[in-house]
């Protein structure tokens, strides 16, 4: 073994060190794998000139926050509609689409997003018009 210099003596120990993993690597013919770590989807933006083609849905509240947060939306120039009240096949919606991490009223709310914009869908709207105007 050859004398190392104190100050030198981090490196030489790190360099030890990748080489013996690269050595146990290769001998259990393990390779590193680049991965690829999660990235926030980009958000598309709500612009002012998408007020007049484009319902704000909105769902969960009494009936009477509801029509009161309706007609302050579109007071203020907005299109929008409050959703119905959620009922079982809501509930199974929410299961469907949802994990085991989320709480029952979760469930429902997704579940009644869900089946609202697919009642939407039989009603013949294409689902670009469903991305884009809801």
């Amino acid at each position: 073994m050859e004398l190392v210099r104190l100050e030198n003596k981090e490196s030489v120990v790190q360099e030890q060190l990748r080489r013996e993993r690269e050595r146990l690597r290769q001998e259990l013919g393990l390779e590193e794998q680049k991965r690829e770590h999660f990235r926030r989807p980009e958000e598309r933006p709500f612009t002012a000139d998408q007020r007049s083609h484009t319902t704000v849905l909105f769902g969960g509240l009494t009936w009477k926050h509801e029509h009161l947060i309706h007609g302050i939306l579109e007071s203020l120039g907005y299109k929008c509609e409050y959703l119905p009240t959620p009922d079982v096949q809501a509930f199974r919606l929410g299961k469907e689409y949802g994990n085991n991490g989320q709480c029952n009223p979760t469930y429902f709310t997704v579940g009644n997003l869900v089946q609202y914009l697919q009642s939407l869908e039989e009603k013949g709207l294409t689902k670009d018009q469903i991305v884009n105007n809801y």
